[in-house]
């Protein structure tokens, strides 16, 4: 069974380095593809599930701390 990451990691390979190649900033395209996930779960979650979701992830910014997104 293929898996989200599976199906998405490829696209935001290549998006990254079409994004090189156009001399775009990582930071504008990593904003663009945050603002399209908030609009993605706007669509399936409640606003409260969203908001525990990305204070979760903010809580666990320190890159030596492994982290993954998951549904509280």
């Amino acid at each position: 069974m293929t898996s989200a990451r599976e199906v998405v990691e490829p696209h935001i390979e290549a998006l990254l380095k079409e994004a090189e190649t156009a001399r775009l900033s990582t930071d504008a395209v990593a904003r663009i593809l945050f603002e399209r996930a908030i609009r993605i779960w706007r669509d399936i979650r409640k606003p409260e599930d969203i908001r525990a979701e990305l204070l979760e992830a903010a809580e666990h910014l320190d890159p030596d701390e492994d982290f993954m997104f998951m549904r509280p």
